[in-house]
């Protein structure tokens, strides 16, 4: 690996939309972590406390991460949480997709899936493309 390449500075427009999803992470693991205090229920289904608090927990922590990723704004910074991104998006798809063909994941999840492969094309393109070059 190039040392060149691992620090190339990330563009403008894609340290802003990690900005914007570390934001959401952010506020999403907080409503997940406390949303039994708070009454917030932000799953289609019956979820235990402990999960809820399970799923904040990691939320949060992915929004920390994306936001380090933007203070720093190097692709060698960012890289992990990148495939960490494109697994969790790519295993989620295919699993709930399988769930939904199924019948049996609430019909609530097509919004979900949708909306994870908005997130999942990118975040592949932006990996594949700086990896390319080293």
């Amino acid at each position: 690996m190039s040392t060149q390449s691992s620090n190339q500075s990330l563009s403008a427009p894609l340290r802003t939309a990690i900005g914007v999803a570390a934001l959401l992470n952010f506020l999403i693991g907080l409503a997940f972590l406390f949303g039994p205090e708070l009454n917030i229920n932000l799953w289609p289904t019956p979820v235990s406390v402990e999960l809820k608090r399970f799923i904040g927990a990691i939320v949060l922590a992915n929004g920390i991460g994306a936001a380090m990723i933007v203070r720093r704004g190097t692709w060698e910074n960012a890289r992990v949480l990148m495939m960490v991104a494109f697994i969790y998006g790519a295993a989620v798809f295919v699993m709930l997709l399988f769930d939904l063909i199924r019948g049996v994941a609430n019909p609530f999840f097509w919004i979900y899936i949708t909306v994870d492969a908005i997130f999942l094309v990118p975040v592949a393109y932006i990996y594949w493309l700086h990896e390319r070059s080293d």
